[in-house]
């Protein structure tokens, strides 16, 4: 697959249609609080700022627009006897409310079946969203195959597109986005020193790497960070294949892939430019209160880790020679499921640890 070096690119890739894409373009900002910590200067991606919550809204957008745009059998007027298009997402996270918010904006419903641990808040916020939520069996697996089972049952009357949270092509394509933004909005100079972003299923990651690519930046560092409860890629990357985890026990449950995409695995054991760091529970709450506090916006734990990377230090700890001078960019990924009560309580669970990080 050929990936595009600016947006103009993209929406070429996309065809001509007049339809705008279910994801904004967000704000780069520098970050004086997150700068000292780390020792270098460092610039925030705001995607969560994006429709849905999250990052998620570039890459399940992008799956859900092309599907759109490639079938004849969208909701039309001028064709009433058509089968009307269906989006189907067996994620009861981020992905599953990117879906719906995606298909929203295209005129079409979705449909999200999600397991008996979905918090409340987050089914709340799907149907909210204009999605209709299903729920069926104790883990994801079960909640995806009886997804799969309603897709065939409803294929008389519906014509349905499945969106996998994180692993497909058209989603690490939407993903990459990201890297045209953040190449033309950094102000003049060398290109970003790092990356640091969160590591689930490995979508955001191959996303990066592939847009990093198309600008022949192939070798800039990524700074992968996860929690210990759902560290998936160090942990394959520690036994050489893709090797999957446990148990997820994680509080970041947004990032509770067992096993990272084979691609993702694939590019980070063989680049080269991948460093990985696995940070405490603690650490990831922490993050996110920090945040709160210095910058005014809530995250999910599953984008706090990456900023507890930042506050900790890590981005000189395992690429010294970064210098002050240096510019470096945290992927702010989002996540919906977060609120002020959650946030009270990670205060209560970081706190042994605040003063130490």
């Amino acid at each position: 697959m050929v990936y595009p070096e600016n947006e103009s690119e993209f929406t070429g890739l996309l065809g001509q249609s007049s339809q705008q894409p279910p994801w904004i373009t967000t704000p780069l900002l520098y970050s004086k609080g997150l700068s000292d910590a780390a020792g270098c200067q460092v610039y925030m991606k705001l995607d969560n700022h994006q429709p849905s919550g999250s990052f998620k809204s570039r890459g399940v957008g992008n799956l859900c627009l092309k599907a759109f745009q490639s079938r004849s059998l969208a909701p039309s007027p001028s064709s009433p006897s058509s089968k009307p298009l269906k989006f189907y997402s067996s994620s009861g996270g981020n992905a599953g409310l990117a879906a719906v918010t995606a298909a929203h904006s295209l005129g079409c419903t979705c449909t999200v079946v999600v397991p008996e641990t979905t918090t409340q808040l987050m089914m709340d916020k799907i149907r909210a969203a204009g999605g209709e939520v299903l729920q069926h069996g104790e883990s994801w697996g079960e909640a995806d195959e009886y997804l799969r089972a309603l897709m065939k049952m409803e294929a008389d009357t519906e014509e349905g597109v499945y969106c996998p949270p994180f692993d497909h092509e058209d989603i690490w394509e939407g993903n990459s986005t990201l890297i045209n933004e953040v190449l033309t909005q950094l102000p003049p100079g060398p290109p970003p020193a790092a990356l640091i972003a969160s590591i689930g299923g490995g979508g955001l990651y191959l996303g990066l790497q592939l847009g990093l690519d198309a600008h022949s930046l192939s070798s800039t560092p990524i700074i992968a960070v996860e929690p210990a409860g759902a560290a998936s890629l160090a942990y394959s990357l520690s036994h050489g294949g893709n090797t999957p985890f446990p148990k997820i026990t994680s509080i970041a449950t947004s990032l509770g892939a067992r096993r990272v995409a084979d691609r993702a695995y694939e590019l980070a054991s063989q680049r080269g430019n991948v460093r990985s760091v696995v940070l405490t529970e603690a650490q990831a709450a922490m993050g996110c209160v920090r945040f709160a506090d210095e910058e005014r916006m809530l995250v999910e734990a599953a984008c706090g880790v990456s900023l507890a990377a930042v506050y900790g230090g890590y981005v000189r700890k395992v690429l010294p020679g970064v210098r002050e001078k240096d510019r470096v960019v945290v992927v702010v990924c989002g996540g919906s499921a977060v609120s002020l009560e959650m946030l009270v309580r990670g205060v209560a669970f970081c706190y042994p640890e605040w003063e130490s990080h």
